[in-house]
C-alpha cells in the first residue's frame, strides 16, 4: 500500500505567547520598584531639609517617587493578576470604576508632573531669581504641581463616577467594560488629547528640545570662571532629560498608534493584532520611574556607594588571632 505522505502531513505552527515573558518581566520590575521607591523615599525623610527644603527641584522627583510607589502596589498588581489568571478579579462594577479612576489618575498624574517639571526646569536654570520671592514662587511653582495632583483625580471622578449612564455587567465580558463615557466620542476625544497628546508632545518633548537649545547656547557665553553655574545647567538638564526621556519613550509608541486609530485606522488593532503588545509599555512608565529618580539624585548615590563601600570593608577584614606562647 502507497503511503502519500506530501498528502496526509500536517504542518504544525509553533508560536511563542509573549505574556506570560511580559508578566514575569513586569513582576520583577514591580518588586524591585517598590524597594527602589521605598529607598528613596526614607532617604528624603532622614535629609529632607538639604533634599526637598533646599533643592525645588527634587519636589517633582518626590511627587513622581509616590505616584510610582501608588500605582504598583494599588493598580499593577490587579492587572499581574488579570494577565495571570486571564480575566479581571473581583467582577464588580465598584471595582472595575475603582481601578479606571485609580490606574487613569496615576498615569496622567505622572504626566503632567513631568509636563509642569519640563516648564519649571527653563525657570530654575535661566530665572531661579524669580522663585526667591514668595508669591512668584507659590505661583509659578507650587501651584502647578498642586494641580498636576488635584485635576486628574477630579477629571476622573467626574467623567467615571458621575457621567449619566450605568456600566455593563460582568455577563458577558471578561474584562472590566470600559467607563460609559468613552462612549461618548466627543469628551473621549478631548480627554486623550488634553491628558495624553497634549503633556506628551506639546510639553514634554517641545519643552525639553527648547531646553537643551538653550542650555547648549549659554554654555557658549559662559566662561571658563563661571564652571560652577555651568554645572548647575548641566546637572539640573540631565536630571529632566533622564526623566522626560522615560515618559517619551514609553507614551511616544502608544500615542502615535491611538491617534491613527481615532483619525484614520479605526480596525488597527483587528487588522494587525501584534500592536496591541505596544500598549503594555505604559505598565513600565511608573514602575521605572524609581529607577530613573536614583540615577537622577547623584547625592542618594553617592551615599549609597559609601554604605556599599564600608559594608564590604568590614567582610573583607579578618580578625587577627594571637597565640599565646605555652609554658
Amino acid at each position: 500500500m502507497d503511503y502519500d505522505e506530501e498528502n496526509n502531513s500536517t504542518v504544525t505552527e509553533y508560536s511563542i505567547d509573549p505574556k506570560p515573558i511580559l508578566f514575569s518581566i513586569l513582576l520583577f520590575v514591580e518588586i524591585a520598584s517598590i524597594l527602589c521607591s521605598l529607598i528613596i523615599l526614607i532617604y528624603f525623610f532622614f535629609h529632607w531639609k538639604s533634599m526637598i527644603n533646599k533643592a525645588l527641584q527634587n519636589h517633582v522627583i518626590f511627587l513622581l517617587i509616590i505616584v510610582s510607589l501608588l500605582y504598583t502596589t494599588l493598580d499593577l498588581p490587579f492587572t499581574l493578576n488579570s494577565q495571570r489568571i486571564g480575566y479581571d478579579y473581583p467582577q464588580t462594577v465598584s471595582f472595575c470604576r475603582w481601578w479606571y479612576w485609580i490606574d487613569w489618575t496615576l498615569l496622567v498624574n505622572s504626566l503632567y508632573l513631568t509636563a509642569i517639571a519640563s516648564i519649571q526646569r527653563h525657570i530654575l536654570i535661566f530665572h531661579n531669581h524669580l522663585l526667591q520671592i514668595n508669591r512668584i514662587r507659590l505661583k509659578l511653582y507650587y501651584i502647578p504641581l498642586i494641580f498636576s495632583i488635584i485635576y486628574p483625580a477630579t477629571f476622573y471622578l467626574i467623567t467615571i463616577y458621575f457621567y449619566p449612564c450605568e456600566m455593563p455587567t460582568y455577563d458577558y465580558v471578561q474584562y472590566c467594560p470600559y467607563p460609559c463615557y468613552c462612549d461618548n466620542l466627543i469628551l473621549y476625544t478631548i480627554d486623550y488629547m488634553i491628558n495624553t497628546v497634549f503633556p506628551v508632545v506639546i510639553i514634554i518633548i517641545i519643552a525639553n528640545i527648547i531646553l537643551v537649545c538653550r542650555v547648549i547656547h549659554s554654555m557658549k557665553k559662559i566662561r571658563r570662571n563661571h564652571f560652577d553655574i555651568w554645572k548647575r545647567q548641566k546637572k539640573l538638564t540631565l536630571q529632566l532629560l533622564s526623566i522626560s526621556l522615560l515618559y517619551i519613550i514609553g507614551w511616544g509608541p502608544v500615542t502615535v498608534v491611538s491617534v491613527i486609530q481615532m483619525f484614520f485606522m479605526p480596525n488597527i488593532y483587528d487588522d494587525i493584532p501584534d500592536i496591541y503588545y505596544v500598549t503594555f509599555s505604559i505598565y513600565f512608565i511608573c514602575t521605572m520611574q524609581s529607577f530613573i529618580s536614583l540615577f537622577a539624585l547623584p547625592e542618594l548615590l553617592s551615599f549609597i556607594k559609601k554604605k556599599l563601600k564600608q559594608i564590604l570593608s568590614k567582610e573583607t577584614v579578618t580578625p587577627v588571632q594571637t597565640i599565646l606562647p605555652t609554658r
